[in-house]
């Protein structure tokens, strides 16, 4: 008899569902695929969280387990997938992460249901429902592991009854806060509809140039109205029927320029393409009017085309270099090309290190450096998809698409539809300037290049060189002149904290105290009183020297800074029965406009009016008093 065969009957669906769940996480983890919070990335991480709960509730596998079974998986399929070899290692630390990560959140939805003081007396109402639906909104406890804890409480529910409830109390929540509802895609107006239909597609030059000379007027739109003219200083959509001008597509921002006309012109700001095949101009008529018909001049702002271009081919490069550094498990999750900056996303499961950053820097500049040939080339889909190139998931593509390759193709082969340099010289220099996180196992870095590369590089020197003349030190010692500073100030900083506390104590059993000293109240020794210069620390420490020196009694200490008021409390352990920190701190921290609180012997608070610390301090001893009577 097997193993499987031993098991009851939950426990054989249990390991069911481990075994299904398992395949369908190491595939889809191979094919990019991380667990998160939002669409597909979600989904997975159902999936996993639902193998791993059955396995923990059915199987009492307590322990990390998953990873491995999902690595079994790999073991069996990878001849048929050798996708799921090549990612192996990917895919055992992404499950073993997620695991890790539902195992602190069985932990503490477990700690959450507890708060909730659940016993057999608890009301089956609708607040229950709202209460638990918040612990598997916020914190991802699960619906199973809810219920069966309310069974151990004595709060037994029929499954389907539960679950009926407990939908109806997700759906309450989710109306509250707006999480999960459904917003509507923007639709494409009608009007690009109709235009496209009576215009027909336009022609796009902007591949082979940033001039064209003979570019008709076919449509103008005002909003969402056609109208026939546009004229000097009115603002709307010029539809061409052919342009070099790029619209905004692939991440790749639209061209900015200029349409002129004999009597006429206009700026082009942006361009952007809201159906296939329509591409609308936006611009503002500088002089005379441009009409429907008009014939002119369109010409792309080729400086920024240009700067874009570069950033465009650099993204390329960053990509493949960020997949030979870290591993072919980075995928492209997003990008922005704008003439001045370019933003990729990808998916990685950790911070990179200031190693890693630098080796894809040097990378990408080595390309840079080769003057590597950049070619396009027009290719069916499969013959594309055969020759290696990377499409991006999720993208729509044609018949024919453009495959765009650095030198020969080994290094980077992209699908891509936007413009690009003729080589890798064109860039002139790459520099990173971030690495973030934006979501669960997604990364975005920013970098520049060209030009803004330089004016970075120039930037830094002359922070550099103001650095140095201010420390009056050389370029290879200025590591050790900051840190030596830093050692000054802190130093400094203890000796003008020492001083404060000095001068703080001084005032107190001697003749410099100024009058200072204790009261006695019934027989108790009080001090309250209102020190300047000493931050939070500073007044807790004051506080353990003073009631060390009355050995028995009770100290007030009020400080003031930036419009916001403390006060602390202490009492020596001898009087706490009779007299209570927390219990003054309450009465005396409302007249400064705040509260506080804290044990017998030590309490502190605060308030927002300095004006009436002197009060509070003051009020302090009638307290005492009232105590001690």
């Amino acid at each position: 008899m097997s193993v499987y065969e031993e098991l009851n009957d939950s426990q054989q669906f249990a390991a069911r569902v481990i075994a299904d769940h398992a395949r369908s996480t190491a595939f889809a983890i191979a094919d990019g695929i991380l667990p998160g919070n939002e669409g597909r990335n979600y989904v997975l991480r159902k999936i996993m969280r639902r193998a791993i709960y059955h396995g923990r509730e059915h199987l009492g596998l307590n322990d990390l387990f998953f990873y491995k079974v999902c690595d079994f998986v790999v073991e069996q399929m990878h001849g048929a997938y050798p996708e799921l070899a090549t990612q192996r290692d990917f895919i055992g630390k992404m499950v073993r992460l997620e695991e890790e990560r539902f195992a602190n959140t069985v932990t503490v939805g477990l700690s959450r249901l507890n708060v909730l003081g659940i016993s057999p007396t608890t009301p089956k109402d609708d607040d229950l429902f709202l209460s638990i639906g918040k612990l598997y909104d916020t914190f991802g406890t699960p619906r199973d592991l809810i219920r069966v804890f309310l069974e151990e409480k004595g709060l037994g529910f029929e499954e389907e009854d539960f679950n009926e409830r407990f939908d109806a109390a997700l759906q309450a929540l989710q109306q509250q806060s707006g999480i999960g509802k459904t917003e509507r895609k923007s639709e494409a107006s009608p009007i690009y509809a109709a235009v496209l239909g009576k215009t027909g597609a336009n022609t796009f030059h902007g591949y082979e140039s940033t001039l064209y000379a003979d570019a008709k007027v076919v449509a103008i739109l005002d909003g969402e109205k056609q109208i026939e003219e546009l004229g000097e200083g009115a603002q709307g959509g010029i539809i061409l029927d052919q342009t070099p001008f790029y619209a905004e597509s692939g991440g790749q921002v639209g061209d900015s320029g200029k349409l002129i006309a004999p009597e006429a012109a206009a700026t082009v700001s942006d361009t952007y393409s809201p159906v296939a095949g329509l591409i609308i101009h936006k611009v503002t008529v500088d002089k005379g009017t441009i009409k429907v018909g008009d014939v002119l001049t369109a010409s792309v702002d080729v400086q920024k085309r240009d700067a874009t271009r570069r950033n465009h081919t650099a993204t390329h490069l960053v990509h493949a270099a960020l997949k030979e550094v870290l591993g072919t498990h980075v995928k492209q999750a997003g990008s922005v090309v704008a003439p001045n900056y370019l933003r990729f996303d990808f998916t990685h499961y950790q911070p990179m290190t200031a190693a890693e950053l630098a080796e894809v820097e040097d990378l990408v500049n080595r390309y840079v450096l080769q003057n590597e040939p950049v070619t396009t080339n027009l290719m069916a889909l499969e013959d594309a998809m055969r020759s290696g190139a990377t499409a991006m998931f999720g993208e729509k593509y044609g018949g024919e698409v453009r495959v765009l390759s650095v030198g020969d193709g080994v290094f980077s082969k992209e699908l891509c539809g936007g413009t690009h340099v003729r080589a890798t010289g064109d860039i002139g220099s790459f520099k990173i300037t971030s690495d973030e996180a934006i979501a669960s196992g997604v990364r975005r870095i920013r970098a520049i290049t060209g030009l803004d590369a330089f004016e970075r590089f120039r930037e830094d020197e002359k922070l550099i060189d103001a650095s140095l003349g201010a420390l009056n030190t050389q370029r290879d010692n200025l590591p050790n002149a900051i840190a030596r500073l830093q050692e000054e100030l802190k130093k400094t900083r203890k000796e003008m904290d020492d001083l404060k506390l000095k001068i703080a104590t001084g005032a107190i059993g001697d003749a410099s105290s100024g009058g200072d000293e204790p009261r006695d109240i019934n027989g108790v020794k009080v001090l309250a009183k209102i020190v300047d210069g000493l931050d939070g620390g500073g007044t807790r420490q004051l506080s353990d020297t003073l009631l060390a020196r009355l050995k028995s009694g009770v100290v007030i200490i009020g400080r003031s800074e930036e419009g916001k008021v403390g006060i602390i409390v202490r009492v020596s352990d001898d009087l706490t029965s009779r007299v209570k920190a927390g219990d003054i701190i309450r009465e005396i921290a409302p007249i400064v406009g705040g509260r506080g609180g804290g044990k017998p012997d030590m309490a502190e608070g605060g308030g927002t009016e300095p004006a009436k610390l002197s009060e509070a301090i003051d009020a302090a001893y009638t307290v005492i008093e009232k105590m001690l009577n």
